[in-house]
């Protein structure tokens, strides 16, 4: 993968890349079958952890607008964070399906055989 060193990338490409599946998956050939599979296992392993960041995202927009500071961010009567929890929860729900579509393109995850232990002691 052609990915930059996080090191030395721009704040904005820090925070994509912690919010956004596309953004890893962009460097990810797709040219070959084979490449689309790994492209789908990778989702499969890491979409419900970007689902999970945006949902609770969504949920402290959510709370903070209905607590007593939530005036500080209703414009014209508008209530602000509303709107993004809407974007924010739509968003998680969009990796999820991801996750799902991908999980049945490239199928369940391997599972490691149980290993002998010893249980002396």
């Amino acid at each position: 993968m052609n990915q930059t060193d996080p090191k030395n990338s721009p704040v904005h490409h820090t925070v994509l890349a912690y919010l956004l599946a596309p953004w890893h998956l962009k460097d990810m050939p797709k040219a070959t079958p084979e490449e689309r599979l790994v492209r789908a296992a990778w989702c499969r392993d890491h979409c419900g952890t970007f689902a999970g960041r945006w949902m609770l995202i969504a949920l402290g927009a959510w709370l903070i607008q209905v607590s007593p500071l939530g005036f500080l961010f209703v414009i014209a009567g508008i209530p602000m964070l509303a709107l993004f929890f809407m974007v924010a929860f739509m968003t998680g729900i969009a990796h999820l399906v991801a996750q799902l579509v991908s999980q049945k393109r490239a199928g369940p995850p391997r599972i490691d055989p149980p290993v002998d232990r010893d249980d002396r002691d």
